[in-house]
């Protein structure tokens, strides 16, 4: 295993309790890959992912392998799931508890709009229970796969493939509910103006089954799997760089190499195929492939109070859809008024952060390295979000204490993330299902992959789908 991400060591927990012998490879000191953990000053902050949502695929990793999610994590239901600040001062906060929603839109929006709010919610829910099994837990073997008379049957019935951002105004007419109900696809590094409504299953995973939080923060769902993992004889080494892939064989930095029934790469499979495999695929022209936008981060020692903060928030600036073709259309820039999401987990984990202090983490989706940003360009940005952040909740930049930064130029150095794309490749749909990258190579045959850039895609529970169908085709292959 090249790669001790979720998807690697869940992997690798799965062959282990079939009884393999399995080795994890990992380029860094910590394994986790992008939901590592962070601490700046006296805080600790979860470095990349902070949502919990969509259980299932969490449940079913423990309960294949005989155990209980609950036995190894400390869940909690994070309700409200966050604060939505507008541009124009108003707020609203998400939840599950669709009366509490009827209410608040209401209140914001009027009784037409709140009386609308249980159609999309069960329409979200419809196309959730369709969309997942059919479409997401599956592995494709060609684009004919799609195109049987069931699965076309499904898509038209359903509007797949409709516009996401064009046909929730069917439901609501307010501005505001159309970017509350829709932002969801950034988690994707997509634009909803961009994406097809079945990604609308995004929305219906927070307003219909809510957004959880593991105790110790999210670190704690990838050292569950890793301790698990380890009670199975899975060997991890740290500090294990992997210079080639050629076949079942593996080369490391210092020369060593390893030979397996078959190689599961975590890496990221652009960088799998152009790098580590560029050997096997030296005759094959580098394919033409869409990213995501990129990520930068602000994890923020702060001294003092900010009451107004939920543990999730969201800011939305005055043109949404302006803030989005700046990230996705060219050419690419920086928005002036960048959309950003703020994270406060001492709110449901006070030992994240001393007595007096807040663990602000703050994420601005940003252009990829396809548009370097400049120094003028980050400071631009943690000014907006300093400004937001007084607007809302008095922010005082004098308090804090301590500061660090992360963005598109560290994911491209520290995770082998192709143009510093946060979230791998894009998701638009000639990316996604059957046309996203396949998790077994063709030119390098006994190479598999998982993680985000492969099926299904990106997002800690599409990763271990990732791992469950990787798992699947080595089963068929005689591999597991």
């Amino acid at each position: 295993m090249v790669g001790a991400g979720l998807g690697g060591l869940a992997t690798a927990l799965r062959l282990a309790h079939r009884g393999h012998r399995v080795t994890v490879l990992e380029k860094n000191d910590s394994t986790g890959g992008r939901n590592r953990r962070v601490q700046v000053g006296d805080c600790a902050f979860d470095g990349g992912p902070t949502l919990m949502m969509m259980l299932d695929p969490f449940k079913k990793l423990f309960t294949d392998v005989g155990e209980r999610l609950e036995d190894h994590m400390n869940i909690k239901l994070c309700d409200p799931s966050y604060r939505v600040f507008f541009a124009d001062g108003s707020q609203i906060e998400g939840t599950p508890n669709v009366a509490r929603m009827v209410d608040q839109i209401e209140r914001l929006s009027g009784r037409h709009e709140a009386e609308r709010y249980g159609k999309l919610l069960g329409d979200l829910a419809e196309l959730y229970r369709i969309s997942i099994p059919n479409f997401v837990r599956r592995n494709y073997n060609s684009m004919l796969d799609l195109a049987s008379p069931k699965a076309l049957g499904m898509v038209l019935q359903h509007h797949m493939l409709d516009n996401l951002a064009k046909r929730i105004e069917r439901y609501v007419e307010d501005p505001r509910l159309r970017m509350l109900f829709t932002f969801q696809t950034m988690y994707l590094g997509l634009s909803p103006y961009d994406a097809p409504w079945v990604y609308g299953v995004l929305t219906y995973m927070e307003y219909g089954e809510g957004i959880w939080y593991p105790m110790g923060g999210m670190a704690r769902i990838h050292e569950s799997v890793e301790e698990l993992a380890a009670k199975k004889g899975v060997e991890v080494r740290l500090n294990a760089n992997v210079k080639a892939v050629r076949g079942k064989t593996v080369e490391l930095d210092s020369g060593e190499t390893l030979t397996a029934d078959a190689v599961i790469t975590n890496a990221d499979l652009p960088y799998s195929e152009e790098t580590l495999e560029k050997e096997a695929r030296k005759s094959k022209p580098k394919p033409k492939r869409r990213y995501s936008c990129s990520a930068y981060m602000m994890y923020i020692d702060y001294k003092g109070e900010l009451p107004e903060l939920l543990h999730h928030n969201v800011f939305f600036g005055s043109d949404f859809k302006g803030n989005l073709d700046a990230l996705f259309h060219e050419p690419l820039s920086v928005p002036d008024e960048p959309a950003f999401y703020c994270c406060i987990s001492k709110r449901s984990d006070p030992e994240r952060a001393p007595e007096g202090h807040e663990n602000v983490f703050v994420l601005i989706p940003c252009p990829n390295n396809d548009y370097p940003m400049s120094e003028a360009d980050e400071r631009k940005m943690q000014e907006y979000v300093y400004k937001r952040l007084h607007q809302a909740a008095c922010f005082d930049k004098s308090k804090i204490v301590e500061q660090k930064t992360y963005g598109p130029r560290e994911w491209a150095t520290d995770y082998n993330l192709d143009k510093g794309a946060a979230f791998g490749l894009s998701h638009d749909f000639m990316q996604s299902v059957c046309f996203r990258p396949d998790n077994r190579s063709k030119e390098n045959p006994g190479v598999y992959y998982v993680g985000a850039s492969t099926v299904p895609g990106n997002g800690l529970p599409m990763v271990l789908i990732s791992a469950e169908l990787v798992e699947d085709r080595l089963v068929k292959a005689g591999l597991a």
